[in-house]
């Protein structure tokens, strides 16, 4: 690449975008819904090997709850182990 292209290049990126590419900072926020059911909640996430979920599974079949509450539970479990308050979930 000549020295002129890459002036040229470098020239165009330190440059301002033309009016009509620029956002307007309110049209980009998007406003999300967040169910009743979650409100006051946060997803907590983990990667494990099938054989959690599988045996979640079975536990589910056998007690009928749902994997929420027994997840939570099992949570709760940890906690009192580790002597942290535990949660009073409904």
């Amino acid at each position: 690449m000549s020295k002129g292209n890459m002036a040229a290049l470098q020239s165009a990126l330190k440059s301002k975008p033309p009016a009509a590419l620029a956002l307007d900072a309110a049209a980009a926020v998007i406003p999300s819904y967040t169910a009743p059911s979650r409100a006051g909640k946060t997803n907590l996430t983990a990667y494990l090997s099938r054989d959690y979920k599988a045996n979640m599974r079975l536990i589910q079949a056998k007690t009928g709850q749902s994997l929420q509450t027994l997840i939570a539970e099992a949570l709760n479990d940890l906690f009192a182990k580790y002597d942290v308050p535990v949660i009073d979930h409904e």
